[in-house]
């Protein structure tokens, strides 16, 4: 355990680090039409990955569970080949430090880079951010008002305000009329906090945090009412799952198409938080009827508006921001995604642990359940009600009593989003309108071109323009 523990926390570095990378080098263009494109596509890889990812894993686990890990092997390997002969030509250089100028003459080292490094903001950032996970992990499944529980959130919540002060007095010295000589408090904040000054990323960063949480439950969720209130199999729910692919492919086109006719991405993220709120209420209600058919099909409704707001929302926050801002930026937004699915499982599994408790005391207050039957669900429960093998080791009327407390726990799962997905769409309606990016391309672009004409004209003194003259320049 402890080894698969270890080598899960290197794969989420190395993966979080590809993600942050890889969105970075796709983003850094000035053109908007691009920028939209290569979002979308990416987003589309990303979801036939996403949801590939469940079928395969569940076809797998019934030969060993090792498999499922070493299948991403040869991606792996590939990916770093790839990566190697494709980026290097792509990749720009480090940006200079803003209190720290170097000449033509001199340029910065290796270390010089890697002191300018946040690494006590990273730390405290980590730190903070471990903890709140870890107590939202274990208040979801076991009690909030655990000893471990509260002191995490106390720790984690120092952390993060730690952190704030520390980037804060960076940020100070960023713009101290003196400079200053030490290395450590000239290092660059990792999150500026004047990012925050604009209403814009503060809009984006809620939006894709309700998106993170969205995507996130939808996996999780929907297999769990799936495998327990359907009693389908592992595989057979990995399977329906595929429905939310086409729904997200075909949102993610749409976005791109929307982004091209109006020049604007806040278009696309207005229809699909409309769309998802709408498709929460309705994956609900179909879970409510226990029909397959249903939640498959609103399944894929709400995988078309999730797919409308994801790479629109990172089309939004590249030109809302300074160019000089997008790494920051993009590495931001994923952490909100993530941070947003955690979240969203942690208050899906309070809700549906809560509702199964309330729907089965119920049924034991009026006399629905015996007590003889009652015994039998808190033994089932000692080894936990949610696996398949406690709920099959009940009688088969007490098995259909609870298979409806889980469908009962999910369906309000689902409605606890609406909220998160209700206030997202009204605050997506206060996005400004972006620049253009590439109208001024071709402007300069036009320019350039003229320039290079006019020196490349013969000039002479007999010619009908000076030679200070331009064309269309008019003599005096």
């Amino acid at each position: 355990m402890a080894t698969m523990l270890a080598g899960r926390g290197v794969a989420g570095i190395g993966a979080a680090g590809l993600l942050a990378v890889v969105r970075i080098v796709l983003t850094d263009t000035g053109s908007l039409t691009k920028t939209s494109w290569q979002q979308g596509v990416l987003f589309l890889l990303y979801t036939i990955g996403y949801c590939l990812g469940p079928f395969i894993g569940g076809e797998l686990i019934t030969v060993s569970f090792r498999w499922i890990f070493a299948n991403s092997l040869p991606c792996a390997a590939a990916g770093m080949v790839l990566a190697f002969l494709l980026l290097r030509t792509r990749a720009k250089g480090s940006q200079p430090s803003r209190r720290l100028p170097t000449t033509a003459s001199t340029h910065e080292t290796f270390l010089d880079k890697f002191l300018r490094i946040d690494w006590i903001g990273a730390a405290f950032f980590m730190a903070g951010g471990i903890l709140i996970l870890l107590a939202l992990n274990w208040g979801s499944n076991e009690k909030w008002n655990e000893a471990k529980v509260i002191a995490c959130f106390v720790v984690g919540g120092i952390c993060i305000i730690l952190f704030l002060l520390w980037e804060y007095f960076l940020e100070r010295e960023e713009v101290a009329a003196r400079p200053t000589s030490s290395r450590l408090r000239a290092t660059d904040p990792m999150i500026p906090l004047e990012l925050f000054k604009s209403l814009d990323l503060c809009i984006v960063m809620y939006c894709t945090f309700v998106s993170g949480m969205i995507m996130l439950v939808m996996f999780y969720f929907v297999a769990i009412f799936f495998v327990i209130v359907s009693n389908l199999s592992a595989t057979s729910a990995g399977a329906q799952l595929i429905y939310f692919a086409p729904g997200m492919g075909g949102g993610s086109l749409i976005a791109m198409q929307v982004i091209r006719l109006t020049r604007q991405a806040r278009y696309a993220v207005w229809l699909g938080g409309a769309i998802s709120t709408v498709a929460l209420g309705l994956i609900s209600m179909g879970m409510n009827e226990n029909k397959q058919g249903l939640v498959n099909g609103f399944m894929a409704m709400a995988g078309a508006g999730t797919g409308m707001v994801f790479a629109p929302l990172a089309v939004q926050a590249r030109f809302a921001q300074p160019a000089d801002r997008n790494a920051i930026v993009s590495a931001l937004s994923l952490f909100f995604r993530s941070f947003g699915g955690t979240v969203g499982l942690a208050q899906c599994a309070a809700v549906l642990n809560g509702k199964v408790n309330s729907y089965i005391r119920h049924l034991i207050a009026d006399g629905t359940i015996s007590p003889s039957q009652a015994a039998a669900i808190a033994a089932a429960s000692s080894t936990g009600l949610d696996s398949l093998d406690s709920i099959n080791s009940l009688p088969p009327q007490v098995q259909s009593l609870v298979r409806d407390a889980f469908r009962q726990g999910s369906r309000f799962a689902f409605i606890s989003l609406i909220p998160w997905c209700g206030l997202a769409f009204i605050v997506s309606l206060f996005l400004s309108r972006i620049p253009d990016g590439d109208r001024g391309l071709d402007a300069s672009e036009n320019a350039q071109e003229t320039d290079l004409r006019y020196d490349a004209a013969p000039k002479d003194a007999s010619s009908p323009t000076l030679s200070s003259e331009k064309p269309g320049e008019q003599r005096v």
